[in-house]
């Protein structure tokens, strides 16, 4: 009987060996896979973002000033979370993306994410624009003082605006959102640019309103 009992926890003990040396490598395997996936989840969403671009027709714009829009916005639903309703354009930075009104993740795959509960061109306030600094927000760091910007909507063509500051913030500053008594643009991405993972700080593009013609 003792012979008996010493084989059948000898079977056993080699069984859960085997259990161990076999479950190891699928363990190890998995970690792979995973730190693999976690790494590249930054350049699958960027080369998503590209996909879409490439099926989207670039806007051009046109000429028109910031004056006598208000009738025809009072006539424009304002649009829904996810839905594109305008072109954000800086010709001396290359910049020329779809707004999506919203900030969620995918808002920022397809485009610049219009903060939702800020304001629209034309309402007066801080209307607030946010991008990934991967893609559609990657040479927001050429863009200088006095530049130009133009901000095309469904609702009434182009909204001229002139480049007035410039800034570096803590990423918990949250200043760059807060209404605002007179109407500005305030574009915002991760800073430093090259850092990959968390980012500490937002580099912030400030605007007003343009004079007649955007001059």
């Amino acid at each position: 009987m003792k012979n008996k009992k010493k084989s059948s926890n000898s079977i056993s003990t080699k069984k859960k060996k085997i259990g161990i040396l076999l479950g190891i490598p699928i363990l190890l395997f998995l970690c792979g896979v995973s730190l693999i996936y976690i790494a590249s989840w930054n350049y699958i969403n960027q080369a998503f973002f590209i996909s879409r671009l490439f099926l989207q027709e670039e806007y051009k714009p046109t000429t028109k000033s910031n004056l006598n829009k208000e009738e025809n916005k009072q006539k424009y639903k304002y649009p829904s979370l996810g839905e594109q309703f305008g072109n954000l354009i800086i010709q001396n930075a290359n910049i020329n993306y779809p707004i999506i009104h919203g900030d969620s993740q995918k808002d920022l795959l397809n485009g610049i994410g219009h903060y939702d509960g800020s304001k629209y061109p034309g309402e007066g306030g801080n209307i607030v624009l946010a991008g990934h600094r991967e893609t559609v927000f990657k040479n927001l760091g050429k863009v200088k003082k006095d530049d130009k910007i133009i901000f095309n909507t469904n609702y009434d063509g182009d909204y001229i605006y002139k480049v007035v500051d410039i800034k570096i913030v803590d990423a918990k500053d949250t200043s760059i959102v807060v209404p605002s008594q007179t109407e500005k643009l305030t574009l915002y991405t991760c800073y430093p640019f090259n850092t990959i993972g968390y980012t500490p700080q937002r580099y912030v593009v400030i605007a007003i309103p343009a004079e007649k013609g955007g001059q």
